[in-house]
């Protein structure tokens, strides 16, 4: 009877989802729940339905968590499998940071997929997983030379609960570790056949397409993607043509301009220029306009008192001065610009100079 339940709760989940605009469902973030603060399988039962493996009374039950998937295969009587691929990506959006004027990227919801993965596929990845040994293999802490100290570098997460033995291995960036590692392998070669079988790398990017438009979303909460409105969208193809332009020309006025500024022998006379100045260059291939970067604008909360605050922007003024005069004589006009040209300027903390490309092609 428990196991009919179980199916049953399965079945309405997926159900619950396909009722859902475009088959996704929202989560609010609750910040009480973080990584921080609860177990991963308390974020996977909050967040998305998915109840810890240990407590749902199916023969078998694997989980394997990728980063913005999770699949579940499960058994009543170890002979026939199915299987569910969990979907979701979190939803940014900007708040005012209260100790500063500034915007900053905070999470809001979770927007959550689920579908049913092909019955015989599934049967043949839990073949392999139980022929290869997967769930007798050491998590990574028990392994012999298994690296952790990694950045930017994700894991993989499998779980198995088989006739009522539970098994957790986490395996932290297994692309990064040394081919000698025992099991690294088996690992990466059963990870593969999963991606592969079901081929999660397309139903991701089907599942991102469904997303709704004019928002930003990360599934690792590192790389982030907006994704365009309609309109902005028309708009980023019709600047096309112009973006390929600059693109065209920005090896010649990179060379240019830091070939012209060696020539000068810059010299700060005690003025503090850390900032990151926004420089426009015209048509004509002169400096236009010189502007300080939202991020680095002085504001009297930031600052340590109205003098400090004035200070700052009387500094500012005098930078500002300052990068006018490098570039008065600097002229690619040469060029026959079609377009603006845009660079971000500022000093290091030898008074080196630097030169930076923030344009998106």
């Amino acid at each position: 009877m428990k196991v009919t339940l179980t199916i049953l709760f399965f079945l309405f989940l997926t159900i619950f989802a396909s009722g859902q605009e475009s088959g996704l469902r929202t989560k609010l973030v609750d910040e009480n729940y973080t990584w921080r603060t609860v177990s991963s399988e308390q974020l996977d039962s909050l967040y998305f339905d998915l109840q810890p493996i240990q407590n749902i009374k199916f023969k078998s039950h694997f989980r394997i968590s990728l980063t913005g998937q999770i699949i579940d295969f499960y058994s009543s009587d170890n002979s026939k499998y199915y299987g569910k691929l969990t979907n979701y990506s979190t939803e940014y959006i900007s708040v005012k940071n209260k100790d500063n004027d500034y915007d900053q990227s905070k999470k809001y919801q979770y927007v959550i997929e689920q579908i049913d993965l092909e019955q015989s596929k599934v049967e043949n990845v839990v073949e392999k997983f139980i022929s290869t040994g997967q769930p007798e293999i050491p998590t990574d802490t028990l392994i012999a030379s298994w690296q952790r100290n990694f950045l930017h570098c994700n894991g993989l997460i499998f779980q198995f609960n088989i006739n009522g033995k539970y098994t957790k291995q986490t395996f932290n960036c297994p692309w990064g570790q040394n081919d000698s590692v025992e099991f690294k392998n088996i690992i990466l070669d059963n990870y593969q056949t999963l991606k592969s079988t079901f081929q999660l790398d397309s139903l991701h990017d089907s599942f991102e397409s469904k997303l709704p438009k004019g928002k930003t979303y990360s599934r690792d909460g590192y790389r982030m993607m907006y994704k365009m409105t309609d309109r902005q969208s028309q708009s980023w193809k019709k600047s096309q043509p112009q973006r390929d332009y600059m693109k065209s020309i920005k090896d010649t006025v990179d060379n240019y301009i830091n070939s012209e500024l060696k020539k000068r022998n810059i010299e700060l006379n005690k003025i503090d220029c850390f900032e990151d100045y926004r420089l426009t260059f015209g048509k004509n291939g002169k400096l236009k306009n010189v502007n300080l970067a939202a991020y680095d604008k002085p504001t009297l909360k930031k600052s340590f008192g109205l003098i400090d605050y004035l200070e700052d922007k009387k500094e500012i003024k005098k930078c500002r001065r300052k990068i006018k005069q490098i570039f008065r004589d600097i002229d690619f006009g040469f060029l026959n610009l079609e377009t603006e040209i845009y660079r971000t300027f500022s000093f290091g903390l030898n008074n080196e100079i630097q030169l930076r490309d923030y344009t998106i092609y």
